[in-house]
């Protein structure tokens, strides 16, 4: 991905990190990848780009400790020269992947971190072709199988990183955005059509939801008419202390990517109106 000496700290590389955490340290103990981003500074070949007027600043901090703080300090980082230009040999880079592998992680974790190579491998991979499928023609159903040369872990990863970013950690529905201190979201990215029906990834069929509304778009307590207007299904109580945070969902227009050729398919949207949305109320027993 990376094609010039210049490293960003990004949405791609903090996915990156925590695939890898995860794998070799487990969900129990958190991190973030501020961290390393700052401190492999001490290692020498990690060279840190200031933020304009920030250069003395840089110089007298001893710690960072969160994304912003980081993105205030730091425009990204450099590599040394030729170390850059080892790694934009596919080869070269594989070498170096091994030589680290097998010199500072345990034999057992070692099969870890191949498997998490090969995910973020194929998810980049993966998330071109969604990129590229999303200026298509849209289809609401694809063949089952045509993914089948990617790992779910990939598949899943690369759809995530689509939508998320498309929405800017956004959820489509309430509005709200929150990025935690280590770069984590609120919003995850959430299928129109599931995919065990669809077995489609286009980003046109997915929308970045925040848990609840996740959860009340899939059981069908809200649904999204073709001109992007919320509504609500009568089952949704008319109690605004019981259902508050459902009831302001009513006729607001959805929040939309800044790419319009990544906003929800429409036939996706009528479809979930169809075949999820309960249009009526179920009658009481009472």
């Amino acid at each position: 991905m990376i094609q010039n000496n210049f490293i960003e700290l990004n949405i791609e590389l903090m996915d990156t990190f925590d695939l890898y955490w995860v794998k070799v340290v487990g969900r129990e103990k958190a991190s973030t990848s501020v961290l390393p981003f700052y401190h492999l500074k001490s290692d020498g070949f990690w060279h840190l780009a200031p933020a304009p007027g920030m250069e003395q600043v840089l110089v007298t901090v001893r710690q960072i400790r969160s994304l912003d703080q980081l993105r205030q300090l730091v425009q990204g980082v450099r590599l040394d020269d030729e170390l850059f230009e080892i790694l934009l040999h596919e080869k070269e880079r594989d070498h170096l992947r091994r030589v680290l592998i097998e010199t500072y992680f345990a034999p057992e974790v070692r099969p870890n971190l191949v498997d998490v190579g090969k995910v973020a491998a194929e998810s980049f991979q993966y998330s071109r072709e969604l990129r590229d499928r999303s200026r298509e023609r849209f289809t609401l159903k694809e063949e089952p199988g045509a993914e089948a040369q990617y790992l779910p872990e990939s598949r899943s990863a690369a759809f995530r990183r689509m939508v998320v970013e498309a929405y800017n950690h956004t959820c489509a529905l309430c509005g709200i955005r929150v990025v935690t201190p280590e770069g984590r979201t609120a919003v995850v990215a959430a299928h129109i059509v599931p995919w065990s029906i669809s077995h489609n990834d286009d980003p046109r069929n997915g929308m970045a939801l925040c848990g609840l509304h996740h959860w009340t778009f899939d059981e069908g307590l809200a649904g999204v008419t073709p001109d992007y207007k919320v509504v609500l299904s009568p089952v949704v109580p008319d109690d605004q202390e019981a259902a508050g945070s459902l009831l302001m969902l009513k006729d607001r227009e959805l929040y939309r990517p800044t790419d319009r050729l990544l906003w929800p398919a429409k036939e996706a949207l009528t479809w979930h109106h169809k075949k999820r949305f309960r249009a009526e109320s179920p009658p009481r027993l009472l």
